[in-house]
């Protein structure tokens, strides 16, 4: 599989994630919500200003920056990367189309728009923040390479260790 393909997949969550804030932000205005599964699974309309949960460091110009320089990092990173890696392909393509997704906004409205609002039953927050299809794919990525560098290449790892032998 050629390289290009992965591209097109950080193009197609660009897309997907684009077109998916600009259908919420047409339906949804004013604290409206749309309940999908009660009060547990819902979209809702939310500018973050911030980063990852809302948390407020730099301003859009530092944010921005930041995630040019991340995308950019990660396109050479894929163009020097073995193919034969193709879990961790998938997940730094899926990371740059979320990062990408993210950018444009941060770019245009100097805000993350947000929409998907689910309540997962934890003891640290009283609810999940608000997030977006960029954020999942970023989040998927992640997950992605934590599976390729813990799991597989350290099983790897440990079938080329030499066997060690009681002399």
């Amino acid at each position: 599989m050629k390289k290009t393909y992965y591209y097109l997949f950080a193009i197609f969550i660009v897309l997907f994630d684009q077109l998916t804030k600009i259908y919420f932000e047409n339906t949804l205005s004013d604290g409206s919500e749309i309940q999908l599964i009660g009060d547990y699974v819902k979209f809702n309309l939310v500018y973050n200003p911030g980063i990852a949960f809302g948390i407020r460091l730099g301003g859009k110009y530092i944010l921005s920056s930041i995630s040019l320089l991340a995308s950019i990092g990660i396109i050479i990173y894929i163009a020097k990367m073995q193919i034969t890696r193709k879990l961790e392909l998938w997940a730094f393509a899926s990371i740059l189309g979320g990062a990408v997704g993210n950018l444009i906004d941060r770019f245009f409205y100097g805000k993350v728009i947000d929409f998907i609002d689910c309540d997962f039953p934890d003891i640290i927050m009283v609810r999940w923040p608000v997030f977006n299809i960029a954020d999942s794919f970023v989040t998927i990525g992640m997950a992605l390479l934590i599976i390729q560098y813990f799991i597989f290449d350290s099983k790897k790892n440990e079938s080329n260790q030499p066997v060690k032998t009681d002399n």
